[in-house]
């Protein structure tokens, strides 16, 4: 084995400079900044052995203070698998990567047998923060990602051939806008002997229906003291519209009453003032838990009373506000989850994650005129365990309100995928199916 070093003006050029003198074999044991230059130790024909020997050859060298001793603990640094990388930063051979699988592979045998002795013995060294090597760091990700892609490419070849009706179906699930981990789950079990990829389809669209939580709400039935929660702009107000105007119709205008509680916004209450005049019925403003409670207690012989919040991003700090004001009633007030359709499966995960703070009595679907796919929001509500009492499809007051339904949410799943269908990304479909699907689960 050879230890070398190499400097240069910037990384790439040493790193070039390594590759032309020891070839695409070569190890980086570790690099540093030198008055403004950059200083690799590299090696070749690595060997556990072969590096105590080098070291020792280092050490008989006459000047201990010359950089000779800087190779000694270099390498012991870069065999010790505890250092801190803010105190020494060790790259990973780009050139190769069995190359580098070998470093790991030493590196993992002498910390067993005694990377503490080396690390007592060897000071740590603090390596100044060079630009060259977040460049080299992301070059390293970038090459990594394209590697996994191309594996991921190459297992799923080899899937769709020894399973072909497994991997058309995720294809299929794919297709609908769900999760990958909904699509796992729906294909698992499937029989390849047996049946045709419409068959499989069906019998995994069975067991969606099933899956996706639905309640029979009975809120236009027996009224009750009910928040509409949810972000900004996905609709609760109108919805809340919706709801009042269609308890009115069945039980009278006198029975109904709608409060608002947000505070922030100016003319926050305009909207639902103007829906209470069309309908019919008062509109009340509470700006604390304290007037909601006399509200609350003034409002006792109302049948439905509706209270329309303050629409914040999951990530606004206020939040805990409204929690804090929904949580001193929550033994009397039912809080309604309202979303959007159309709204990313990320982020539906994050206002359902921040909104079940609030002891979520169930969610309410708006904008399903407005999207082009149900599958992040199916994924999003199986996820979460949260069951979906109404769906919107329209802004009409009141008709554009319905109970929800598995059977008619799956089929409207469907008709928009007839509409919008595009073509599955097969690279996508690879990496997706290799990080849910390995051959142990096929």
């Amino acid at each position: 084995m050879r230890v070398q070093r190499f400097v240069a003006v910037d990384m790439r050029t040493a790193l070039q400079n390594v590759r032309t003198e020891l070839g695409a074999e070569a190890v980086i044991l570790s690099n540093r900044k030198v008055n403004g230059l950059v200083e690799i130790l590299a090696a070749r024909d690595y060997d556990e052995a072969l590096i105590n020997e080098a070291l020792t050859d280092v050490r008989n060298q006459k000047n201990p203070d010359s950089a000779a001793a800087y190779y000694e603990n270099a390498a012991r640094q870069a065999i010790a698998s505890d250092v801190q990388e803010e105190e020494t930063v060790t790259i990973k051979n780009p050139f190769n990567q069995t190359g580098g699988n070998r470093v790991a592979a030493a590196t993992s045998r002498h910390t067993s047998a005694g990377a503490t002795s080396a690390m007592a013995m060897t000071p740590t060294m603090s390596v100044p923060f060079d630009p060259g090597i977040s460049q080299m760091r992301e070059e390293l990700k970038s090459l990594r990602a394209m590697l996994e892609s191309q594996h991921a490419l190459s297992e799923w070849g080899i899937m769709a051939k020894q399973y072909p009706l497994r991997v058309s179906l995720y294809r299929r699930l794919t297709e609908l806008g769900l999760s990958q981990d909904v699509c796992k789950y729906l294909s698992k079990g499937l029989d390849e002997r047996h049946g045709d990829i419409e068959q499989a389809l069906q019998a995994a669209l069975k067991q969606l229906m099933h899956q996706l939580p639905v309640m029979e709400d009975k809120i236009l039935d027996q009224g009750g003291i009910c928040a509409l929660v949810g972000p900004t702009g996905v609709g609760k107000t109108t919805t809340i519209a919706k709801i009042a105007a269609r308890f009115a119709m069945r039980h009278g205008q006198r029975h109904v009453a709608l409060i608002s509680t947000d505070n922030y916004r100016i003319g926050a209450h305009e909207q639902l003032q103007t829906y209470g005049r069309l309908l019919g019925v008062p509109v009340h403003v509470a700006a604390s838990t304290q007037e909601l409670q006399v509200l609350l207690h003034k409002l006792h012989d109302k049948k439905l009373i509706l209270i329309d919040t303050a629409g914040m991003s999951q990530r606004d700090m206020r939040l805990a506000e409204q929690f804090a004001v929904m949580g001193a009633h929550k033994s009397v007030v039912k809080s309604y989850l309202v979303l959007s359709a159309n709204t990313q499966l990320a982020v539906l995960d994050e206002a359902i994650t921040a909104f079940k703070q609030t002891s979520l009595a169930g969610c309410i679907l708006t904008k399903l005129d407005e999207t082009a796919s149900l599958g992040g929001v199916f994924s999003a509500l199986i996820r979460h365990h949260l069951p979906l009492a109404w769906v919107s499809n329209g802004q009409r007051v009141p008709e554009d309100l319905q109970p929800a339904r598995s059977r008619e949410l799956i089929d409207q799943a469907l008709a928009h995928l007839k509409r919008h269908r595009q073509p599955s990304d097969d690279e996508f479909l690879a990496v997706a199916f290799s990080n849910t699907v390995g051959h142990a689960q096929l």
